[in-house]
């Protein structure tokens, strides 16, 4: 595949990403791989660009939480279509600053916190992702484990706010001491700083920007 092609066919699977298009993501993928297209390129300038353009158009409401959602799923099928011809190396896991994910404890709605995930690997971060209904004390056992820089946390409920503080609290006192970014339907900026956080997230598709805004020049090992 010559270097026109090679655009083309990105091109077209970046497309397919944003549109949702699962089937056609995985055909792609396939077809770009078996062109000679490098599995990371694949990765970033299809499948990773597919899903920032998404996110793109939720952040200007031209897209809702539906599309987000086919648009995160058709990316995941490519990531497993393209899994078998990474080398370890080449994998998007080694890449970026760690950020430590989840819905803190008393919660188990995780659409928010999997778009974030998404949306954060698509940019180059590694993702740890510790699921629903954590102790404040597991993310911290976490951070400490990984030596993450970044905790990111989601809750969909204002009675699992005290949990939320609480676990920022005990994040304050790791060393080194991580940038926490929280996000979800009850908190507002004013809340998110009430509670301690370094960052507020009104969207999934906000947080990389976010998270480069603290870091000051995007993610680093």
């Amino acid at each position: 595949m010559d270097g026109s092609g090679m655009k083309e066919s990105l091109d077209a699977l970046a497309r397919a990403v944003m549109e949702g298009l699962e089937e056609e993501v995985v055909a792609r993928c396939r077809k770009s791989l078996e062109g000679g297209v490098e599995p990371r390129e694949v990765l970033r300038e299809g499948l990773c660009r597919g899903m920032r353009l998404a996110g793109e158009l939720y952040e200007r409401h031209e897209y809702f939480l539906p599309e987000l959602l086919l648009a995160s799923e058709a990316m995941q099928a490519g990531m497993h279509a393209v899994a078998p011809a990474l080398r370890p190396s080449e994998s998007t896991e080694g890449e970026g600053a760690t950020v430590v994910l989840g819905v803190v404890k008393g919660d188990v709605h995780e659409i928010g916190k999997n778009l974030v995930k998404v949306m954060l690997e698509a940019e180059g971060f590694r993702v740890v992702d510790m699921g629903v209904d954590v102790p404040p004390e597991r993310f911290v056992e976490e951070l400490h484990k990984r030596g993450a820089a970044i905790l990111a946390l989601s809750t969909m409920m204002t009675t699992t706010l005290p949990a939320m503080r609480r676990t920022v609290e005990l994040a304050r006192e790791t060393e080194p001491c991580p940038l926490v970014i929280v996000g979800g339907a009850p908190l507002t900026p004013a809340l998110a700083a009430d509670l301690g956080a370094d960052g507020y997230g009104e969207s999934a598709a906000s947080a990389p920007s976010i998270i480069r805004a603290l870091v000051g020049s995007g993610p680093e090992s």
